[in-house]
Order: C-alpha cells, then sequence, then structure tokens
C-alpha cells in the first residue's frame, strides 16, 4: 500500500518526508480519465499536499493551482490520515499543439494558494506567485518565501511508452531554524543527485529506500509512516448542500428543462441524482 514516511537526518536539524504513491495516483488517473500531462501535474500536486498535510497540527489542508494556461489549474485535499483527494480544471486542451515539452507551458502564469483548516472560522491561507508551474519548485518557494522555512521539494511521475503509470511520489526536505550554513549547502548537493526523481522512484520502489538513498549516512531516522490512498468524502447530502447554493434562475432553468437533475463530485466522479421538484421546493423553504 501507498504511505508517507517521515522521518529526520543530521542529528535532528532536517526533516524529511518522503511517500511512494502510485496506487493513489494511479486511481486517480482512471478515476478522472485523465490526459498524461494532466495525470503528471495531478500525480505531483496529490503526493505534495498528501506529505503537506502531515506537517502541522491542521485537520485538512489544500493546495491549489490557479492558472491562466491551458490547464486552468488543479486542486488537491488532503487530511492527516492519508487520505488525498484531487481534480483538474480543464482536461481537454488538445487544441493547444503537440509541442508541450513541460507542465509549466500548460500552467503558467498562475498562483500557488494553500489553505489550512485550523479549527478557526476561517482557514489560514498563504499565496504566492507560481515560479515555474513543475509544481515541486513552486512547493519549495512557497515554504521559503510564505513561511520561511527553506525548504527543497521533488516530485516525480513515470510512465511506460504506453502512457501506463509506473511509479509516483517524491519527497520534501526542510531545515530546522539555526541549522549550519554547511549542512545547507551539502543539502543542495544531494538534492541534486536525484534530479531524475521520476525513473529513481521507480527503480527504488518505497518512500524508505529514497530517503536512505539520500540521508543513510547522516544520522537518518525514521519516525512513522501513515498510509496514503485516493478518497473521498462527498455524499449524497453533502453534494445536495452544494446545489442549493448555486443562482436560484440556473436550478429553476434546469428543473425546467429536466425531471431530474445529475451532479458530478468534482473530486471523485461520483454521480447523484435529484428529484428536480425537490430541489426546488427545499431552495424555496430556505429563502
Amino acid at each position: 500500500m501507498d504511505k508517507i514516511v517521515r522521518a529526520m537526518a543530521y542529528d535532528r536539524k532536517v526533516r524529511v518526508f518522503a511517500t511512494l504513491s502510485t496506487q493513489t495516483v494511479k486511481d486517480a488517473i482512471d478515476n478522472h480519465k485523465l490526459n498524461l500531462a494532466s495525470a503528471m501535474a495531478l500525480g505531483r500536486l496529490l503526493s505534495a499536499t498528501a506529505m503537506m498535510s502531515l506537517m502541522g497540527d491542521e485537520g485538512l489542508l489544500a493546495v491549489q493551482v490557479l492558472s491562466k494556461g491551458p490547464m486552468k489549474g488543479l486542486i488537491a485535499i488532503s487530511d492527516k490520515r492519508g487520505r488525498v483527494k484531487g481534480y483538474v480544471f480543464n482536461n481537454d486542451y488538445t487544441s493547444y499543439g503537440q509541442d508541450v515539452s513541460s507542465i509549466g507551458q500548460l500552467i503558467m502564469p498562475g498562483q500557488l494558494v494553500v489553505s489550512k483548516d485550523m479549527g478557526l472560522k476561517e482557514p489560514y491561507t498563504g499565496i504566492i506567485d507560481l515560479a515555474s508551474g513543475e509544481i515541486a519548485e513552486d512547493i519549495a518557494k512557497y515554504y521559503t518565501d510564505s513561511e520561511q522555512t527553506p525548504s527543497a521539494c521533488a516530485l516525480g511521475t513515470y510512465f511506460d511508452q504506453e502512457g501506463n503509470l509506473l511509479a509516483a511520489g517524491g519527497y520534501i526536505v526542510q531545515v530546522m531554524p539555526g541549522t549550519d550554513e554547511k549542512i545547507l549547502k551539502e543539502l543542495e548537493q544531494r538534492v541534486d543527485l536525484s534530479t531524475n526523481i521520476s525513473e529513481l522512484l521507480y527503480d527504488l520502489g518505497s518512500a524508505e529506500k529514497i530517503l536512505e538513498f539520500l540521508f543513510s549516512d547522516r544520522a537518518l531516522e525514521i519516525t512513522d509512516s501513515v498510509d496514503l490512498s485516493f478518497s473521498c468524502d462527498c455524499s449524497y447530502k453533502g453534494i445536495l448542500e452544494k446545489l442549493l447554493v448555486l443562482d436560484k434562475s440556473q436550478l429553476m432553468e434546469i428543473a425546467q428543462e429536466e425531471e431530474i437533475i445529475e451532479a458530478v463530485c468534482p473530486y471523485c466522479s461520483s454521480k447523484y441524482h435529484y428529484d428536480a421538484k425537490e430541489v426546488l421546493e427545499l431552495l424555496e423553504e430556505r429563502e
């Protein structure tokens, strides 16, 4: 089963999160019927968000890419129990052309929005401009710029020639306050060893081996792990509540044309069906 592994290194001066998320990402790809570029983008964001959700005390963490590019953006949400979900805003951009060599071409320009549910009335939200649209670089930039925590992030998705996912995952490295400059420079060199992270994930085959590859000789201490899965908590009632906040005129127009209203959860593609007249009656009652 997929999992996220937490660890410390350099005598607990550096904390590391690593994940092998192949099945989780594969489930998302199949669920949303993603093309290759969308699969690469969402796979990396799901992996990063799952790791990020274990870094603090928040209940839920959402990472959203707002894009002015053809993909329009994507979002992932994860809790501390390793349950992650997400979707790409636009999976149909074939008219963009065939000369796409990077995810950034489909996303830039844009912003990265990180929202943390900390049990308050409103979630804490941090926003930065995207550096490249390649997800990993933008995640590292967010922590370094917005939370003043020097970080490195590597994310990958590895496919065969037929477009089948063989491996997905990555790692996030963060330096604790007061860490010696020598350690920072050495970390940069070690991160450079994993520049081809997608293939490395496939070759190593586990989150633990990723950590050992990077830090086995630097007092690596694996502290715990959390199982990871693509999971959505949508429900008939929950989706109905979202329907009821739509514009009334829009709902009335739908009800006049259809006896049954079909609603689709954007996170998992589950379909729910509602009697149009009953929906309108509920709407009238609430007003």
